[in-house]
């Protein structure tokens, strides 16, 4: 009994020094590793990175202390639209016989923009950055030319004394150097590589400031190139900048699904005009309607797809599809007539507009103040209607090693047909003067009192804003194309 028991002992013992030498062999025999399994903790890890456009350096991780992007790029811009105007037309059966149409071609306008950006992203902790960009413009050249028989229509371009406002075939000069710099943070409230599970959710703000010579209305073949709107015998420097200060907001979503990466984003501008331009010489008039451009507001969705990743070398080829939408406020900005309409040397646009009116002599009327200071001269910018506009764009981008990556890519945008000179007689804001009031006020029959609808606004000009004379720009098209580059540390 004693010797069977010790048998079995000893059978168990062999059988489990078998199986751990079974174990110890499968544990130590050379496999393949999946394409999934992670080789060292900084490289890329399949279906975990975030998309390019939720991308955010960062700072302090134990693998990666520290990111620092530089990145430069090139960009071309072609801009198409057509100039129409308003007109009068008389017709019979019109119950009024005021009828408004925007029908009368007056020019084509071209716009070629070529841009070379220059950013920087600096990693501040996890998943939050410091964000610069510097765009320098190398070329902005804009011209009008004949529109289907127009640039024989002088008619089209007259005043109601009888002066041509500009000419057809007319051309702005080349303007260069730098418009604005940006400076923000970014930051990944939730990232899909630190946990699979949630996506990377990015937020941002930058803080934009004209740095640039101030934009100045210029004819290139005009014996006074860039008039000054108060002295029209003197010219000026073409200038680049539009001379304002911004804020941009935007926030993105994106979340990996195999080899592929939807995402969706909001985008908010604001801007304020710098008081040393043309635009900030008016900004704080009394009795002006827009004191700013427009609002814009942009959503963008996309898709983003790898077709090819190698982990091992830090290789990936990422395809970007998105679309836009961006609506944009009524607001004053330069517009596609601001060079042809600012260096017009016709009267009703040259002579200034009474910045603000006072009480009569007699108690009853309202004149214009005669203080010099008080004078507002137009520059060419204009008030302009609400709008939208709706695009695509199209990016690949090669990350070719773990340092540097490349990106290739066009797009094109639509933007709605709007006025471009929109501006009302009367802010109606301000009904209590009578002294104030100008020409805002009803004409009463005998012995009736007057009634004020308002103060008038210094930047209506009725040759160019009165509806029957209005500018209107519509098919207007974009098409950029873009290549740039980063070196990644």
């Amino acid at each position: 009994m004693v010797r069977t028991r010790r048998s079995h002992a000893c059978i168990e013992a062999r059988l489990a020094a078998a199986a751990l030498a079974s174990v110890a062999i499968v544990a130590s025999w050379p496999t393949v590793a999946k394409a999934e399994e992670p080789f060292t903790a900084g490289e890329p890890r399949l279906m975990s990175e975030t998309a390019e456009t939720t991308t955010v350096v960062d700072a302090f991780d134990r693998d990666n202390p520290f990111d620092l992007h530089i990145s430069i790029g090139f960009r071309q811009q072609f801009k198409r639209a057509r100039i129409r105007r308003e007109t009068s037309l008389d017709q019979p059966g019109l119950s009024t016989g005021g009828f408004v149409a925007s029908t009368e071609n007056v020019a084509s306008f071209s716009q070629q923009t070529s841009i070379l950006e220059a950013g920087i992203d600096v990693g501040l902790y996890k998943d939050l950055a410091l964000v610069a960009r510097l765009p320098l413009i190398i070329s902005d050249s804009r011209e009008l030319s004949d529109l289907n028989g127009s640039a024989q229509a002088r008619e089209r371009r007259l005043d109601p004394n009888g002066q041509e406002l500009f000419a057809v075939p007319f051309k702005s000069p080349t303007r260069s150097g730098f418009d604005w710099f940006s400076l923000g943070l970014a930051y990944a409230i939730t990232n899909q590589r630190r946990d699979p599970s949630k996506p990377t959710w990015v937020i941002g703000a930058d803080w934009r400031t004209a740095i640039g010579p101030r934009l100045h209305a210029c004819s290139e073949s005009a014996p006074v190139k860039c008039p000054d709107p108060a002295n029209p015998s003197s010219s000026r420097d073409p200038g680049i900048s539009r001379g304002m200060n911004g804020v941009v907001a935007h926030t993105t979503f994106s979340k990996r699904l195999g080899y592929v990466e939807p995402y969706i984003g909001l985008r908010g501008l604001l801007e304020l005009p710098q008081s040393n331009s043309d635009f900030g010489a008016t900004n704080d008039v009394k009795g002006s309607l827009l004191t700013r451009p427009p609002i814009v507001g942009t959503v963008t969705a996309g898709l983003e797809v790898i077709p090819w990743e190698n982990r091992e070398s830090f290789q990936r080829v990422v395809v970007d599809i998105r679309g836009r939408g961006s609506y944009h406020s009524p607001g004053r900005d330069y517009s596609e007539m601001f060079d042809a309409l600012g260096s017009s040397q016709a009267s009703t646009l040259r002579q200034p507009n009474p910045g603000q009116y006072r009480l009569g002599t007699d108690g009853r009327s309202s004149v214009p103040d005669p203080d010099p200071s008080k004078r507002v001269f137009f520059a060419g910018i204009t008030d302009q209607e609400a709008f939208g506009s709706f695009g695509g764009t199209t990016q690949v981008t090669w990350q070719a090693g773990e340092y540097v990556k490349f990106s290739l890519g066009g797009g094109l945008t639509y933007t709605q047909p709007h006025v471009i000179t929109s501006a009302d007689a009367c802010n109606p804001d301000f009904r209590s003067d009578l002294g104030a009031s100008g020409p805002c006020r009803s004409q009463p029959s005998a012995g009736s009192q007057q009634v004020v609808t308002g103060i008038p606004n210094p930047n209506y000009r009725a040759v160019i804003d009165a509806p029957g004379r209005r500018y209107v720009v519509d098919d207007i098209f974009i098409v950029d194309l873009f290549v740039s580059g980063v070196v990644m540390f």
